[in-house]
């Protein structure tokens, strides 16, 4: 009996040893084939943006194409669950913005995956803005205005819209909406993108969106910026007042990070860090940023580690204040 539990336990670790050496010739060799990159959100946003902005460059370093596969759904969590199931060969990453990461975990019930546990952290790679938007015909102009207006016209008939429920779209809203004691109704939406093609098309009084996603209809006068809900006023933007300014208490902060399932080889995962880096630092991809209202914020897996830690408690404690339930 004995020997043969010693043939079984020695068939097992030869087993697990030869999976060790084939997930080290697998990193030695990557990539060996294109890398795609799951966005999880319709086209068109913010993520999608900044990840055109760098992924030439890095595919060169690379030497394999990098293909670009939107998977909308639940404001971001369809795209990432599907990432967080995929190869853990580095054929498949995650390129997101924060909220399915920390913030719909809090917002969403049977939300599918632990965000800690179940995603390799591969670089932090952009910080972006969040603002109120109006269509320029719009009879808002201040926080105060959206205030009155909301008081003014029966409770809930206002709308905002988001890019879905956990967003930190959705969450400015409800927080503004606890903070000013007011009750604008959430229209959450498949993307940032939906949202404001339905604002611009008259269906919802005002939305949330990254300043990135919206400059272009700004520009072209087709939308007007009400306040950004960043902790301070946006360099870029001075005479853009924050929402906190009038509401205190109301604000976010929004990133864009580079993802794998859990568990990918370190070696991919720095070969994958260091094309983005490498990326990063070309003047080209820096101009694209700043004309995008982007502030590249690059951070090592390492590091963008301690910020998921460092806002997963964050977010929660937000959210439990302002009093939000899961649904």
């Amino acid at each position: 009996m004995t020997t043969r539990v010693s043939k079984i336990a020695l068939k097992l670790t030869l087993a697990a040893t030869l999976v060790a050496f084939a997930g080290m010739a697998s990193a030695q060799t990557y990539p060996n084939r294109p890398v795609t990159l799951i966005i999880p959100w319709v086209a068109g946003g913010p993520t999608d943006i900044v990840l055109r902005a760098v992924a030439d460059a890095a595919q060169k370093h690379l030497g394999q194409p990098i293909i670009i596969e939107n998977k909308g759904g639940a404001g971001g969590v369809v795209g990432s669950n599907f990432v967080v199931r995929a190869p853990k060969d580095g054929s498949t990453m995650l390129v997101t913005v924060n909220a399915p990461i920390v913030m719909s975990p809090f917002l969403q019930a049977s939300f599918p995956f632990d965000p800690a546990k179940d995603l390799s952290r591969i670089a932090k790679v952009a910080d972006t803005y969040l603002v109120l938007v109006v269509r320029k015909d719009s009879p808002i102009n201040t926080i105060a205005d959206v205030i009155r207006l909301a008081k003014d016209k029966p409770a809930g008939s206002m709308t905002f819209g988001s890019a879905g429920v956990g967003s930190a779209h959705h969450i400015a809203g409800e927080i503004l909406n606890t903070n000013a004691g007011i009750k604008i109704t959430h229209v959450p939406f498949q993307g940032g993108a939906p949202a404001i093609q339905s604002l611009l098309g008259g269906h919802i009084d005002m939305s949330y969106a990254t300043l990135v996603s919206i400059l272009p209809a700004v520009q072209a006068g087709e939308l007007r910026l009400v306040a950004s809900v960043e902790p301070t006023r946006i360099p870029e933007f001075p005479n853009l007042p924050a929402i906190n300014e009038t509401v205190p208490g109301v604000e976010t902060t929004t990133w864009v990070g580079v993802f794998a399932p859990a568990d990918t080889p370190k070696e991919i995962r720095q070969k994958m860090y260091q094309a983005i880096a490498d990326a990063m630092k070309l003047p080209e991809v820096q101009s694209k940023m700043a004309s995008l209202g982007l502030k590249p914020a690059l951070q090592t897996p390492e590091e963008f580690d301690a910020t998921i830690v460092r806002d997963l408690a964050f977010w929660k404690a937000v959210i439990e204040k302002a009093g939000l339930e899961k649904r």
